[in-house]
């Protein structure tokens, strides 16, 4: 009992002598944090410092607590102890030590002890005292110690024999342990040790057999730069150079740690494969890539006995290509491969960049990305967004990456195949340097689709198509770039050539196979999808049109392109003529004054030769009236006269109209920018035109009135090839919904009923066919008279009689027929004129914006308020309202109309007021009391007294309101009247 006592007093005693800012100091060298680790690492090295004359023993106890603790498992330890452990013998063993006992063969030893794994420990703690002798031995190396004078040479010897003995012994650490070697060449170097030191190196790794691996090559490669005249162990590598052109395939082999096994006999065979597949990339990589030549090896010397080094793009094709990518390569190495090709998309220069896209590889990402579910498919994805990403920061890049991925080692079709949007999203990015490139690529497949079937021809014209449209639309959208221009015309040159020229077969730029009718009209639909996204841009709006039609004319003269597909007679050429000289005198005055109506009738011009061009039978009227608008606006200004101007605005309105009313984006868009610059110009009578298409009624005969059809059987305009609703320009307006204001609880029936209506109106129909039908047979429905006997009807028939009968049932097929087209006319008139109200309602809007000013505005108050009132279509009426709410917005201060006389502006209060006593929608009641606002504020403005009249007309309206009851005018509008006369009190009596 006495001895256990005493044991315990004396661990006592030492537990109370430890230096516990010291165990501080251990404590911070593990810790994750860098500054703390640093500033133990600093305060453990101070310790050692010459002027300190530390111990010996201190020295060892410190050597062996920082060797063992490289043994630790947690991982930031090894970090913290290396750096101390590498200060202190730097300090300690950096000179020769008089009276001591710490010599270096002593710190070999105790590292040697202290990182030996005695074979009784876990699995993991075996890995931890090997990663342990590695970090070991890397400070030992970054001390230096070995390199000095003094230092016994067979030291190197024993740390080169343990680190080589750790590589074999387990491959998975191999990686690491080359790591270190390499290093240590660098080192060797910024030490100007001798040559020895590296030579032994390279002797114990030829005779480890590890000369031929990955880890290898790069101690091989590093040594060849830094020390050219050592001596090199002979017969590993042809010319000592793994790069050499004639070893690539052993290095091929080498960097897929395949083992090549013995050759002629007596060479050595490569060491074992590490067995453990890692997903990073072995530093080998980067060890390589930075030492490859970008230029071609065939640029190398011509002499046949000079050595030559592989080209970045000889070893990506014989290893990466070739090798990873090779079709009987496993999924791993090819993960290896695509993580090679995002890395040097990432951080290569542009040439090595642009050329890793070979065939194996841009086959194996199709393949990868076409299929969710296989294993690579993630690292491709990956792949295709590091392109995306260098391209956003590279626009240049684009094309070596369309260029491989749509030309001999890709797919024309290639988004397609994959179910991506790869290309398209990497055209979209392209600048004006990649585009240079990559739309004669695409005019290049466009004619030779790589197919002789026309059906897959078709389709690949069409998703080229759709690239050619989607750069256009990037470009439109984006800020203007020098010799952009050139590129967008070159695209539609492209359209224009295709969609308008049939080429013959004797021209060896023919277009192989041959266009068809359907592609060549989707070709024609892609120059207005472009020109719709190309005139919103200031920049391209009045040029890029002209060079389309301009090039039409001279490619129709010199047939450069093949025959011209339309067919155009005498007059309607001297038509377009008389155009040109119009679009060549507007091209003249635009250099001497720069005016909108110059740009707004240069686009006019063109765009109404583009539908000439496109077979528009009402096109070449449009032109003669252009003609005339033309003559008096910009003619002789001496002899111009205002009526001429009235009459010509008046012309013009009309060509806007016929314009407007095409369910296309583009001719919307042209029709406003043309109607924006001649707005101020619009006279009473062009109002009235607009404002009686509001007036007309949304069905049939309002239709018939409105555009005169005499002839129901007019040929359509649909495209006979299918087309994305996001690449067509046509608007189509669903008449039945009404998409704004869908919260009005008031007016017409609602969708719901309406529906109901339809389908009631949809079985009375059947039941009558199926009436007529039963007459004309002699026979009656089944769940009719069930008991009924049969009847003479039921017998056989003679010839005569099924005559009849055929007879009758033709006249009711026909019938029938009739009234599903008569149904059909009437929903197609109502969608027509939806969209031409539409279309007449974004000119108002455009006209009061810029002329709400102007006296003749408030003639489209009533029209617009009954417009509101009246349509069947919600979004009709909405529109309606938002444009009067737009002009009573603008209309305030010194921007009130100036009343030239005021009786009309009397009758014009009058009318809003009786307007105002309709039922309509909660919109219109608002929208009344608005104008009638506006109009109060006119006529105040006009003259202060008109106050006492403006009071009789609302109290008229107010006694209507309590005595008839036709009168529906609602509560807000005198609200808002009793709000304006308390604001406006102060201002009347001042």
């Amino acid at each position: 009992m006495a001895q256990n006592y005493a044991g315990t007093k004396k661990r006592r005693r030492e537990a109370f002598n430890v230096d516990t800012k010291l165990v501080e100091i251990y404590e911070d060298l593990a810790s994750e944090k860098d500054e703390i680790r640093l500033k133990a690492a600093q305060a453990l090295v101070s310790q050692f410092t010459p002027d300190k004359s530390p111990e010996d023993a201190q020295i060892q106890k410190a050597l062996q607590r920082l060797f063992r603790g490289l043994c630790s498992s947690r991982k930031a330890a090894r970090i913290g102890f290396s750096i101390a452990l590498t200060e202190i013998l730097s300090q300690v063993l950096g000179a020769p030590r008089e009276s001591s006992d710490i010599t270096i063969s002593n710190v070999m030893n105790i590292w040697e002890s202290q990182t030996n794994s005695s074979g009784g420990e876990t699995g993991q703690e075996q890995r931890d005292h090997y990663f342990g002798r590695l970090f070991g031995a890397e400070a030992i190396i970054k001390s230096s110690i070995l390199f000095k004078s003094h230092a016994p040479f067979t030291e190197w010897q024993k740390l080169l024999d343990l680190i080589f003995e750790l590589a074999q012994r387990k491959p998975w650490i191999r990686e690491e342990c080359g790591w270190i070697l390499y290093r240590c060449v660098y080192e060797l170097s910024s030490q100007k040790a001798d040559v020895k030191f590296l030579e032994t190196t390279l002797e114990r790794l030829c005779s480890n057999e590890l000369a031929r691996t990955p880890e290898g090559v790069s101690i091989w490669l590093a040594a060849k730069d830094l020390y050219p005249n050592a001596k090199f162990p002979s017969k590993v590598w042809k010319h000592d150079d793994p790069l050499d052109a004639k070893d690539r395939v052993h290095l091929t082999k080498v960097m897929k740690e395949s083992s090549s096994g013995a050759e002629n006999g007596n060479q050595e065979s490569n060491a074992k494969s590490s067995g453990v597949w890692n997903s990073k990339l072995h530093f080998a990589w980067d060890v390589i890539l930075s030492r490859l030549d970008d230029s071609s090896s065939q640029e190398k010397s011509k002499s046949k006995n000079s050595t030559s080094r592989l080209s970045f793009i000889d070893f990506w094709t014989e290893v990466v290509d070739n090798g990873l990518f090779a079709s009987a390569s496993s999924e791993e190495r090819k993960y290896w491969g695509f993580l090679l090709f995002i890395k040097v998309i990432n951080e290569s220069p542009l040439k090595p960049a642009s050329l890793v896209f070979t065939k194996n590889l841009v086959r194996c990402l199709t393949n990868q990305l076409a299929v969710e579910d296989r294993y690579l498919h993630k690292m491709a994805v990956k792949a295709t967004k590091t392109m995306q990403a260098r391209v956003s920061k590279e626009p240049e890049f684009a094309a070596a990456c369309i260029n491989r991925l749509m030309g001999s080692a890709g797919a024309i079709n290639f988004d397609q195949v994959t179910k991506t949007k790869t290309v398209e999203k990497i055209v979209t990015e392209a600048n004006q340097e990649a585009l240079e490139e990559i739309v004669p690529l695409f005019e290049k497949l466009v004619a030779s689709p790589g197919t002789d079937d026309s059906k897959v021809a078709a389709s690949n014209r069409q998703y080229l198509a759709g690239l050619l449209l989607a750069i256009v639309r990037s470009r439109a959208s984006a800020e203007p770039e020098d010799g952009m221009q050139a590129v967008l015309e070159h695209i539609l040159f492209i359209f224009v050539r295709f969609a308008c020229f049939m080429e013959t077969d004797g021209d060896k730029f023919a277009a192989q196979p041959a266009f068809t009718q359907q592609t060549q009209e989707l070709f024609r639909s892609r120059i207005s999808s472009c020109l719709n996204s190309l005139i919103t841009s200031q920049q391209y709006a009045t040029t890029l049109p002209y060079a389309v039609v301009r090039k039409i004319r001279d490619a129709a003269k010199s047939k450069e392109y093949g025959k011209f597909i339309i067919n155009m007679d005498d007059s309607l050429q001297e038509s377009v003529k008389n155009a040109f000289k119009a679009l060549k005198k507007l091209s003249s005055k635009e250099k001497k004054e720069e005016t909108a109506g110059v740009d707004a009738f240069k686009l006019l011009y063109s765009m109404t030769i583009l539908q000439v061009y496109n077979g528009d039978a009402d096109a070449v009227s449009m032109l003669d009236e252009l003609d005339f608008c033309f003559t008096k606006i910009f003619g002789d200004k001496k002899s111009k006269k205002s009526e001429d101007t009235s009459d010509a605005s008046d012309a013009l309105v009309e060509i806007l109209l016929s314009f407007a009313s095409k369910q296309s984006q583009l001719f919307r868009r042209m029709s406003e920018q043309v109607f924006g610059a001649f707005a101020d110009q619009v006279t009473e009578t062009g109002l009235d035109s607009l404002t009686s298409i509001l007036e007309a009624k949304e069905s049939l005969s309002g239709q018939q009135e409105m555009f005169d059809q005499q002839d129901e059987d007019e040929e359509g305009d649909e495209e006979m090839i299918d087309v994305d609703e996001e690449d067509s320009d046509v608007e189509v307006i669903d008449a039945e919904e009404g998409s704004e204001g869908s919260d009005d609880e008031e007016g017409d029936l609602s969708g719901a009923e309406e529906a109901d209506g339809n389908a009631d109106d949809d079985d009375d129909e059947v039941a009558a066919f199926e009436a007529k039908l039963a007459e004309a047979l002699g026979t009656h429905r089944a769940d009719e008279d069930l008991d009924a006997e049969s009847s003479e009807s039921d017998a056989d028939m003679n010839d005569d009689e099924m005559e009849q009968v055929d007879g009758a049932l033709a006249k009711v097929f026909q019938a029938r027929r009739d009234a599903l087209n008569q149904k059909k006319d009437k929903k197609d008139a109502k969608e027509n004129m939806v969209n031409f109200k539409n279309r007449v309602l974004d000119l108002l809007e455009i006209y009061v914006k810029k002329c709400h000013s102007n006296l003749q505005a408030l003639d489209l108050i009533l029209p617009l308020l009954r417009l509101a009132r009246k349509s069947t279509v919600k979004q009709i009426s909405n529109k309606a309202n938002s444009v009067l709410r737009e002009y009573t917005k603008l209309c305030k201060g010194s921007a009130l109309p100036t009343l030239e006389s005021i009786e009309p502006a009397w009758e014009l209060l009058k009318s809003i007021h009786n307007e105002a006593t309709h039922s309509g929608p909660p919109n219109h009641a608002s929208a009344c009391s608005q104008a009638s606002l506006l109009v109060v504020k006119v006529l105040v403005a006009h003259d202060k007294d008109a106050t006492a009249g403006v009071v009789d007309v609302y109290a008229a309206t107010r006694k209507e309101q309590l005595l008839s009851k036709k009168c529906h005018v609602q509560p807000s509008f005198f609200t808002d009247w009793n709000n304006w006369c308390v604001s406006a009190s102060k201002q009347i009596k001042n």
